[in-house]
């Protein structure tokens, strides 16, 4: 349920180097975060987009014009006025929604905090506009040296999405890369299933086995991921050592808390646990040239499902050998067999939580979650 908090007791003074207030109108966009010396990248535009807006319309306080920004699944409004070399801004709402431990969510307490000054008074901070159009970036610079960098192009790299391993180095050790044709991949999700702990969801495949986990993100010192919980199926089918050795590195509860960072235009993912061991993710497969089912529309037209699993599936496929297993969130393997048709009969599945793996001849994976009622 959506709540709105009035601010009325108090507002947040914020306070800038000289500039006109021309120079403010408009929207500008959150690039990222320093706090304590440590850049945390918005990485978290999938959901709702980071932004701060300045306008000419009148606030809701004599003389002000007004502000907004929106962050995470929430937003804030209020007003702002200019004088010579200060600018006041007064949150005087904030609409909160329950984001849970979402990715998004976490960031955005940690970009709340740092606009309102941890709810504190006559907060004083310094701005500079640099640059022209669309490369003009604005910074906010708070006492305690800790800065809001914002853009006028709304960032598009984003943490949460699907990343195909591409080398796994350990360190004192050959980097092992992974054979063309095998589509090894990480699916971070924004999805949260209502068990405790209250946690985002990741899926994935190594060579053919498939997992499942739940994972946080936090800004404590760094940008830091943690996988709980993570559970694999247990076929038996790989061939590859690199699956064994990517499985040991996801779910080590001992050291699979990674540092992560997205270099190269947004195209690669780093995971470095504890031990410094790396993953190194793409924002593709290693070969678009081999045939690969995830470039096909594969998806449940409904879910949770009773008796008939039913898909929304490309007809190519249905022609191609396409495999499917279906797997418990144990890990234990419940059905398999060759899809020829749009349906699957799950009458005989207990209720619960499942997943469903679809392979075909040349290795080409996509893993689905169903509910069985």
């Amino acid at each position: 349920m959506k709540h709105i908090y009035a601010l009325i007791s108090f507002f947040t003074f914020i306070s800038f180097s000289s500039h006109g207030q021309t120079d403010l109108i408009g929207t500008w966009y959150l690039d990222y975060i320093v706090k304590e010396g440590v850049t945390h990248p918005n990485y978290f535009n999938s959901y709702n987009v980071f932004s701060l807006e300045f306008t000419n319309g009148s606030g809701d306080l004599p003389g002000t014009l007004s502000f907004s920004s929106g962050h995470g699944c929430n937003a804030s409004n209020g007003s702002y006025s200019v004088d010579t070399d200060e600018i006041t801004v007064n949150i005087s709402a904030t609409f909160t929604d329950d984001c849970y431990t979402a990715p998004y969510a976490i960031y955005e307490e940690l970009y709340y905090n740092e606009l309102n000054c941890n709810g504190g008074l006559d907060c004083i901070q310094t701005y500079s506009i640099t640059g022209t159009g669309d490369d003009q970036v604005l910074t906010l610079t708070n006492t305690d040296g800790n800065s809001l960098v914002f853009g006028k192009q709304a960032p598009t790299t984003l943490l949460v999405s699907t990343w195909w391993l591409h080398h796994i180095d350990i360190p004192g050790n050959p980097i092992i890369d992974i054979p063309e044709g095998d589509f090894p991949y990480l699916n971070l999700t924004n999805e949260i299933f209502v068990p405790l702990p209250f946690l985002p969801e990741l899926d994935g495949v190594g060579e053919c086995e498939v997992f499942n986990a739940k994972y946080g993100v936090s800004f404590n010192g760094a940008n830091n991921l943690n996988i709980t919980e993570f559970v694999e199926t247990l076929s038996a089918c790989a061939t590859q050592a690199y699956e064994g050795i990517y499985f040991e590195i996801l779910g080590n509860d001992t050291t699979n808390f990674f540092e992560f960072e997205i270099i190269d235009n947004g195209s690669t993912l780093i995971l470095t646990d504890l031990l410094g061991a790396r993953l190194i993710f793409g924002d593709t497969t290693l070969s678009l040239d081999e045939y690969n089912v995830n470039q096909y529309a594969i998806s449940l037209l409904q879910n949770p499902v009773e008796d008939e699993l039913l898909l929304n599936i490309d007809n190519q496929l249905l022609s191609e050998n396409l495999q499917y297993t279906i797997y418990a969130i144990d890990g234990k393997q419940v059905k398999s067999s060759i899809l020829n048709s749009n349906s699957i009969n799950v009458e005989n599945v207990v209720s619960g939580v499942y997943f469903i793996n679809f392979v075909i001849e040349d290795s080409s994976t996509k893993t689905l979650k169903f509910i069985k009622k």
